[in-house]
């Protein structure tokens, strides 16, 4: 996985500038801290705009602005009060008002972003970016139909827009090769003025389309033209993720864990479910949810980031050294922290998940910051777990290795190495699930689960699809379903078009 920090689709967005004319010196300011803002010197910047709202001046994108370094230097709940006071000085700020609603997203406040995307919609109908995020955040909600809606409403507007195009095929059922959809996907497709991100949306959708009808091979064809030209920008090669893979094998071993004098947080809290993505995390998170205990985090950084900004060394290729070289109070202060950033959103639940695919790397770590906390790992069939994620258009770029069959097999064949390495160091402290033995016998395999989690049995958690709560991964629309078994053994449909990833996955260890 690459080591970078997680890059959300949307584009940092450029500071604002003033709509009034300040003359003097805090015009000189205010014009140095854009451009220093610009330039990603956020320190400067900020020092600046602090000096001119301490000066009392009253010009919306100054707080505007400084609401933006806050947001991008992890401040969020100073951001959201910026982007406020930006529209108490004027309500009709466009971009304060988007920016607000961001902010609100990245609280978990789903309703009030999308009351913040009405607003905007109110005085520009036409504004399509805010009228999709808006979407999103209603299919987030399960709100389908609304969701809908509103794709079909941007794509009228702008039929350019392939984003739209892209998220309405995830919520579509398509039943014919007239579809109107289709077909007018398939006009913008064959059109040559197509920028590289619009034919790989196009790419993707129409993959998902082609599936739908069951024409594999055509499916097949779209599919590999999207993730070729994803796998371009790229070029990735699996060597520095098998490096760290060797690395974290070697460095956490049961004797380096065992020397270690270490006082873990004794909250028992966090629920980590760790596995591959697409092999199933999003679905026993939402059964863990539905549990009146269990509050759903989703993927949340935090621990990865926590633990690759104290133990990964830049010295020696971003690796671990040996776990005695790094001071008791660090292993100690992730625990705490990460309880600290749990605590914030929900200080009620007994349990919160977090579903973070790649915290299988920091288990290890885990282990000794929290030694209380649940691992669920989930495991799917492999040829099913990887076809899936080389059908995912991801929205960050942490799954470099996805947009090829063979980097996707090699990646898994790493993953599966480093899992059997910690049932082996820590044995008893992971429980497994199986995705297939979950769809085709899911009262059994729930009972099993809420018991390693030390959750008692609720018929909710078998009505999972039911519940309400936040759904932002690709799985959104198979986790509002019913239990089915449609995806077992799918890559059997591709399987002609398979042979660098099932030669990989054969391949001897």
């Amino acid at each position: 996985m690459s080591k970078k920090k997680n890059k959300s689709r949307r584009k940092v967005r450029q500071p604002a500038r003033p709509r009034q004319t300040l003359t003097g010196p805090q015009n000189l300011r205010l014009q140095q801290a854009v451009q220093a803002q610009s330039a990603g010197n956020l320190a400067f910047a900020e020092s600046a705009y602090r000096t001119l709202i301490t000066e009392n001046v009253k010009i919306p994108q100054v707080y505007n602005n400084l609401g933006l370094v806050y947001n991008q230097t992890g401040r969020q709940e100073k951001a959201l009060k910026l982007f406020k006071m930006a529209l108490s000085l004027d309500p009709r700020f466009v971009d304060a008002r988007m920016h607000l609603a961001t902010a609100y997203e990245q609280a978990g406040e789903t309703d009030k972003a999308v009351h913040c995307y009405q607003q905007v919609l109110a005085h520009h109908p036409g504004n399509f970016v805010a009228r999709y995020q808006m979407a999103n955040q209603l299919k987030a909600q399960g709100k389908l139909e609304e969701a809908i809606a509103h794709y079909r409403k941007i794509m009228q507007q702008n039929p350019g827009y392939t984003q739209a195009h892209f998220t309405y095929s995830g919520v579509h059922k398509y039943e014919n090769a007239s579809d109107p959809h289709i077909v007018a996907m398939l006009e913008l497709y064959q059109n040559g003025a197509l920028g590289v991100d619009h034919k790989i949306h196009l790419s993707f959708a129409l993959a998902k389309a082609f599936e739908d009808l069951k024409d594999f091979p055509q499916a097949f064809h779209y599919l590999k033209t999207g993730n070729d030209l994803r796998y371009k920008k790229y070029q990735y090669t699996v060597d520095s993720d098998e490096e760290l893979i060797s690395n974290i094998i070697e460095t956490f071993s049961a004797e380096a864990m065992s020397g270690l004098d270490i006082r873990g947080e004794s909250s028992d809290r966090p629920i980590f479910i760790v596995g591959m993505p697409r092999s199933g995390t999003t679905l026993v998170e939402k059964i863990l949810a539905s549990h009146s205990e269990v509050y759903a985090g989703g993927e949340l950084d935090y621990l990865f980031s926590l633990g690759a900004s104290h133990f990964l060394d830049k010295a020696i290729h971003y690796q671990f050294r040996p776990l005695n070289t790094y001071a008791k109070d660090i292993y100690e202060s992730v625990g705490t922290v990460y309880l600290e950033k749990i605590n914030q959103l929900n200080g009620q639940a007994r349990h919160i998940t977090d579903k973070l695919p790649f915290n299988c790397l920091m288990i290890g770590l885990i282990r000794i910051a929290l030694p209380h906390a649940k691992i669920v790992h989930c495991v799917r069939d492999p040829r099913d777990t990887c076809l899936s994620i080389y059908k995912q258009n991801f929205a960050t770029e942490n799954y470099r290795f996805a947009y090829d069959l063979k980097t996707v097999g090699q990646y898994h064949n790493l993953y599966r190495n480093l899992m059997q390495h910690w049932h082996r160091v820590l044995p008893g402290h992971i429980y497994d699930i199986e995705y297939e033995s979950l769809t085709q016998n899911p009262e059994v395999e729930i009972r099993a689960l809420l018991s390693a989690c030390g959750l008692h049995w609720q018929d909710a958690c078998l009505d999972f699809h039911q519940s309400d709560g936040l759904v932002k991964t690709a799985s959104f629309y198979q986790v509002r379903q019913p239990m089915y078994t449609s995806s077992v053994q799918l890559w059997q449909h591709y399987e002609a078009f398979l042979e660098p990833l099932l030669n990989e996955l054969n391949a001897p260890d």
